[in-house]
């Protein structure tokens, strides 16, 4: 049996930089992504780049990462809402063994490992202080539930020689960091009011609590019977600061529900494959896209408050 989540995507977050050379130098020479495209944002003028895969992998042509190139990105505040981390997800256990052998050839410091019991997970930043997740996850068939439905989740120490048993001696000579292609999982935001934001996840998205550790400031969100496609803490962030255009980090991501609309959605001029954005309770900007005949078109669903 696998993992339901009526396929909602999450595409390539955006993130602000203010340091283009370095942060190229890290996505490309030790997570061996490449730039694909690059152009001029017509709003401000500002430069992307679209961050993907070589065109022999499956999907190449379609970005994982967004850098947008922004000199005089405001720095953040230590209790700034946001990115907490984007999440990378694998499609096997050989394939994060790869990407811990290459990173850790490349020099790349890692901030830890864990076993959430549904999958097993490395965590590192970029040089602008983003935070990354790279994980695979467990057979669907391996994950457990309480007596409410909500996945059980935990952060264990992994068993890294375990993962890396996964390769021969040849393998780790030749590792790469996604030999197999990779794409974003989910998202985990820093939030400033724990509840609000799962109440607009929610209502507005029609996300439902796959697990609650609401006790412990956070809250895993998610389609289907998926663990989770976003993540809300407020570790670091309790009654912080919203997110304000012009501030590094994260700018944006989109998610993609072909086949469901949207509560957020569910009321303007229809279009099928249109795009609506929407921001959260913390002026985070999401586009939603969605394959559905009764799609609202171009419409801004909720502005910023």
């Amino acid at each position: 049996m696998k993992a339901e989540s009526y396929t909602l995507k999450i595409g390539p977050p955006a993130l602000r930089v203010t340091d283009l050379k370095n942060s190229l130098r890290f996505y490309q020479g030790n997570l061996g992504l490449q730039v694909n495209r690059s152009f001029e944002d017509p709003d401000d003028g500002l430069e992307i780049f679209e961050l993907g895969f070589a065109g022999t992998i499956v999907g190449a042509l379609d970005p994982l990462l967004i850098l947008k190139h922004d000199p005089k990105a405001h720095d953040l505040q230590h209790n700034f809402a946001g990115l907490y981390h984007f999440a990378i997800l694998v499609p096997n256990r050989k394939s994060l063994a790869h990407a811990y052998s290459a990173l850790e050839k490349s020099g790349v410091r890692f901030d830890g490992f864990a076993l959430h019991l549904v999958s097993e997970s490395l965590y590192l930043h970029d040089p602008e202080s983003n935070g990354i997740e790279i994980y695979r996850d467990r057979p669907f068939g391996e994950w457990n539930h309480d007596s409410e439905g909500h996945v059980l989740m935990d952060s264990l120490s992994l068993d890294l020689g375990g993962v890396l048993s996964e390769l021969t001696d040849r393998d780790i000579k030749l590792s790469t960091t996604f030999p197999n292609g990779a794409k974003i999982g989910h998202m985990h935001l820093r939030v400033t009011n724990l509840q609000k934001s799962v109440n607009f996840y929610q209502e507005k998205l029609g996300l439902h609590i796959s697990a609650d550790w609401s006790n412990m400031g956070a809250v895993f969100l998610a389609a289907g019977s998926y663990h989770h496609h976003i993540g809300l803490n407020v570790w670091q962030s309790l009654n912080g600061r919203r997110h304000e255009p012009g501030e590094k980090g994260l700018e944006e991501f989109p998610i993609s529900i072909p086949d469901f609309i949207p509560p957020a959605m569910q009321s303007g001029p229809v279009e099928t494959g249109s795009e609506s954005e929407i921001y959260d309770p913390d002026g985070i900007r999401i586009r939603i896209t969605s394959d559905s005949k009764d799609l609202p078109s171009n419409h801004e669903v909720e502005g910023r408050k």
